[in-house]
């Protein structure tokens, strides 16, 4: 990056935190949605931390040549909101607020959190066998539980789903090909993947000691659950208790029909990173949100607004033996213990070309939101953020 490009990229940052600063003026909603207005109003304050963050995110991004938005918050002030980049390279379009990103894995916190909301209307109970809701799951001890803990014994789809979709297909009896579409015909759905489970029984992990081995499988299957007991399609059940109730615009979940309006992501290079045979399947992943949208999900979060205290604490609770680097997972959130500091609750997310990071500093009251477009391994550098919002230098 040339020196002039550099001052460039500084220089838009401090424009954008100018035009937030004239725009951003509170205003009364009713009282149901107070906590997403409050998050709307926030304000923009000059401080010694302030200017510690943007040192970070210059040092630890932008030097980096980072893609994307960034927003970070503390006590309801913005100290840094900025979309940095382009979200098509090809035509030059410029990131905007409102242009949404693939969150990746930080999509399991919305799947986790749906989990926990119907815990808490007693459609579920995290005990639950799999089989209670997948009667043919051939995995017969599998609990809710390991699934949202990443405990279970479920292998990653996709190494055990080597061949595309229509060679699938072709395994099947009484499907004519030339019948089905051509996203039908490429890309596997959640419901593909049980198909797949159920009739090929691929071999279990070891995993006697119930630890936390990271997975995808299980929050693909968690989104099937979540249709079985709500009767609805996840995307709807989505916006049904999240998205529209509480004003996350810009927050979507992609499917077959937003393949045409798909919004690339891109290698270090600036390639763009194609679609593949699992780009449909949700729940672990195709969440697709925007930081001011992630921020609201924060605000929500800590408020009784969607949940009670009492049923959100347990989704920050460790599920499985903290690993020797004070690391863990609860229900849809990974959990860090570092030594004398309080628990940070976070998830980070990568498929194809989007890094994200959603980190949670619940006793500071603030959080951390970077996604980006561009493959960029610096967005997961985020303890210098940490520290500086902790006060620790």
């Amino acid at each position: 990056m040339t020196t002039i490009e550099y001052s460039t990229i500084k220089m838009k940052i401090f424009i954008s935190l100018l035009v937030f600063i004239t725009f951003c003026n509170p205003k009364k909603e009713p009282k149901k949605k107070e906590i997403v207005k409050k998050s709307e109003s926030v304000k923009i304050i000059d401080t010694v931390l302030n200017k510690k963050i943007l040192k970070a995110v210059d040092s630890i991004l932008i030097k980096h040549k980072f893609n994307g938005q960034i927003l970070i918050a503390k006590n309801d002030n913005v100290i840094i909101d900025s979309s940095i980049g382009y979200i098509n390279f090809k035509d030059s379009s410029r990131i905007k607020r409102s242009t949404p990103f693939h969150l990746a894995s930080v999509s399991k916190t919305f799947t986790g959190m749906l989990c926990m909301k119907l815990y808490e209307e007693n459609k579920l109970d995290f005990n639950d066998l799999v089989i209670k809701y997948l009667p043919l799951f051939p995995y017969k001890n599998v609990t809710v539980s390991e699934l949202l803990s990443h405990t279970s014994v479920l292998p990653d789809y996709a190494n055990f789903i080597t061949i595309e979709k229509r060679d699938f297909l072709k395994k099947k009896n009484n499907i004519d090909l030339n019948k089905l579409s051509k996203t039908e015909l490429s890309y596997y759905t959640n419901e593909d993947i049980l198909e797949y489970i159920i009739k090929y029984s691929p071999d279990p992990i070891s995993n006697p000691k119930k630890e936390f081995q990271y997975c995808n499988t299980n929050y693909a299957i968690l989104a099937i659950i979540i249709e079985r007991i709500t009767n609805m399609d996840y995307p709807s059940v989505l916006k049904k208790y999240i998205l529209n109730k509480y004003g996350l615009r810009n927050t979507f979940v992609f499917t077959k029909n937003n393949i045409d309006t798909y919004i690339p992501s891109y290698k270090e290079n600036n390639e763009v990173w194609g679609l593949e045979k699992f780009d449909l399947i949700y729940g672990d992943k195709n969440i697709y949100s925007t930081t001011v949208d992630l921020l609201l999900w924060d605000n929500l979060l800590k408020s009784e607004g969607f949940l009670k205290k009492k049923t959100i604490a347990l989704a920050y609770e460790p599920k499985s033996v903290i690993n020797k680097e004070n690391k863990t997972y609860g229900y849809g959130w990974r959990l860090i213990f570092p030594k004398n500091e309080e628990k940070i609750i976070y998830h980070n997310g990568w498929w194809h070309g989007n890094n994200t990071a959603l980190i949670r500093l619940i006793n500071e009251n603030a959080v951390i939101i970077i996604l980006g477009n561009r493959y960029n391994d610096f967005i997961y550098s985020h303890k210098r953020f940490v520290d500086i919002l902790r006060n620790i230098n």
